[in-house]
């Protein structure tokens, strides 16, 4: 269930990288949306098969996620990527907490 998260954050990441490209002609913000969206999924598959590193993988993708989104929302003041830097900001709270709960040795 934990890998569920990060799983719709992949998508979100790739929606709002579309976005950014569609309303702005912005490639980095595309090709890094994929990066992440990339990660993350990987993340989401390593916490479903009880793998090891999925969890910081998770607060890793998470996060980087989080500091572009804060960004282009200071820059524009977007809705869209207001939301994905708030629901950004919780998942990897939520990763961060699940790695201080378990520890490393998951």
């Amino acid at each position: 269930m934990s890998q569920r998260p990060i799983a719709a954050m992949s998508g979100l990441s790739l929606f709002g990288g579309i976005f950014a490209f569609t309303k702005y002609s912005s490639f980095p913000a595309l090709f890094l949306s994929f990066g992440i969206a990339a990660a993350s999924a990987t993340s989401a598959m390593r916490i479903r098969d009880g793998m090891e590193w999925g969890y910081e993988g998770a607060a890793a993708s998470s996060g980087a996620l989080m500091a572009a989104t804060i960004r282009r929302t200071l820059i524009t003041r977007a809705p869209i990527p207001a939301t994905l830097a708030l629901i950004s900001t919780a998942t990897t709270g939520y990763y961060l907490k699940a790695i201080s709960d378990y520890g490393l040795q998951h």
